[in-house]
C-alpha cells in the first residue's frame, strides 16, 4: 500500500465525486493532472454532463495558463505549493496507510472478487493503537475486512465500518455506529495497484445534534501523467 500510494502521484486520472447530504446530490467529474510537483483539478462534468464546447475550451485555457504560471513561480512559491500538496495528501492517505497499524488481522477463508483470487482477512482494533491525528482517531472505533490478492498481496477491496461512538473534536463532534467506509483498487501496471472507488456512508453527532452523509469517489482512465498533460495541452491547441 505504501509504495502504490508513493506511485500515485505519476499518473493522471478521471475522478468522479457524487456527495449527499439534506436530500441535496451534487455529481461533478474532474481530468486530474500533476504539474510541477502538485496536482490540478480541470472540471469536465457537472451532474454527469459533459460540459459545453466553450466552456471546455475555457477549461482547457486555464490549464495552460496554470502549467506557465508554476513554470514561472519562484523557488520558495514552488517549494510552498508543493508542502501544501504533500500535507493535504498526508491528511487524505492516512486512512489507508494507518488501516495495517490499526488493527490486528485474522485469516477468514478466500474469494474471487472483482476478478481475483484473493485472502480475505478480518480486521478487528489492535489494543494500544495510537492514532496519529484527528482523521485516524475514527479508526478506533472499526472492525473491518481485507481481500487481498494472493499473488501479489496488493489489497482488492477493503470495508469497515464504525462499531463504537469515536469523538473526533473532544465531545462537541462524533463518528456514530453504522458509519462505513468502502474502498476498491485496481492494477494500472503491472506493479502499481491504485484506487478505484472510495465511499464513506457518515452518520454524524455535531453539538449533539445528529445528521448523515454520504461520499462517493471513483477514478478511473489512468494515464503517465506528462503524457496526460501534453496530450490534453495538445486538443486545445487544435480547437484553436
Amino acid at each position: 500500500m505504501q509504495s502504490d500510494w508513493a506511485a500515485a502521484p505519476a499518473f493522471a486520472f478521471v475522478q468522479r465525486d457524487v456527495s449527499a447530504s439534506k436530500g441535496v446530490t451534487t455529481r461533478k467529474t474532474h481530468h486530474v493532472f500533476t504539474i510541477s510537483g502538485s496536482d490540478y483539478y480541470m472540471p469536465i462534468a457537472t451532474n454527469d454532463e459533459f460540459l459545453p464546447g466553450d466552456q471546455q475550451e475555457r477549461e482547457l485555457r486555464r490549464l495552460q495558463e496554470e502549467v506557465d504560471r508554476r513554470s514561472h513561480e519562484t523557488p520558495k512559491e514552488a517549494q510552498r505549493r508543493s508542502e501544501q500538496y504533500c500535507k493535504a495528501r498526508e491528511q487524505n492517505g492516512v486512512l489507508l496507510l494507518e488501516f495495517t497499524k490499526a488493527f490486528d488481522f485474522t485469516l477468514a477463508g478466500e474469494d474471487m472478487t472483482n476478478g481475483h483470487p484473493t485472502y480475505v482477512l478480518d480486521a478487528k482494533p489492535r489494543p494500544g493503537y495510537q492514532p496519529p491525528n484527528r482523521t485516524a482517531r475514527i479508526l478506533t472505533g472499526m472492525h473491518g475486512r481485507l481481500w487481498i490478492e494472493k499473488e501479489s498481496f496488493h489489497w482488492v477491496k477493503g470495508e469497515a465500518e464504525v462499531l463504537k461512538p469515536v469523538s473526533i473534536f473532544g465531545f462537541f463532534a462524533k463518528v456514530l455506529p453504522g458509519t462505513r467506509m468502502d474502498l476498491e483498487m485496481i492494477p494500472v501496471t503491472e506493479d502499481v495497484w491504485l484506487v478505484s472507488r472510495f465511499a464513506v456512508d457518515m452518520n454524524l453527532s455535531t453539538f449533539w445534534r445528529k445528521s448523515t452523509k454520504t461520499m462517493e469517489s471513483t477514478f478511473s482512465d489512468y494515464r503517465p501523467a506528462a503524457a496526460a498533460l501534453a496530450e490534453a495541452l495538445s486538443a486545445r491547441t487544435k480547437t484553436r
